[in-house]
């Protein structure tokens, strides 16, 4: 995310932050961890380590971007049973060669330029409101 000065630029408002995800890791300890590692698609620059994880209390989902460094982090918390079920989907995709798509619907309006870039001033924490998943098959 590169923070860019331009009258050329023309600003747009985007609520939705679209991942592909490129790695999936899966870390067991003493809860089970799902690491993803992302690329934008509609955003041009940057990666996106999202992390999944169970749900405990009332934690809220959340965006975070680093204002210096090209680096967004993401965590949504599902309880078990999902958890589960979308490792199990996950392992669906295996014979596809299409990416995993995750689209995140955010609370807040993130501003993209005509090219796709981020403009972010300071470090920015925003409410994940839901998310949802495309995962191809075949």
């Amino acid at each position: 995310m590169k923070s860019i000065h331009s009258k050329k630029n023309i600003w747009k408002e985007i609520n939705k932050v679209i991942l592909r995800v490129d790695n999936v890791d899966l870390k067991i300890e003493k809860n089970i961890l799902i690491f993803l590692d992302c690329s934008f698609e509609n955003i041009s620059r940057g990666r996106c380590a999202l992390s999944i994880k169970e749900k405990i209390g009332k934690t809220s989902d959340e965006l975070f971007i680093h204002s210096d460094k090209t680096l967004m982090e993401v965590k949504i918390h599902y309880n078990s049973i999902f958890i589960s079920k979308l490792l199990n989907y996950f392992s669906y995709k295996k014979n596809c060669t299409r990416k995993i798509k995750a689209i995140l619907n955010i609370s807040d309006n993130l501003m993209t330029n005509n090219s796709g870039d981020l403009y972010i001033n300071n470090k920015v924490k925003i409410r994940v409101k839901s998310i949802n998943w495309d995962i191809p098959i075949l």
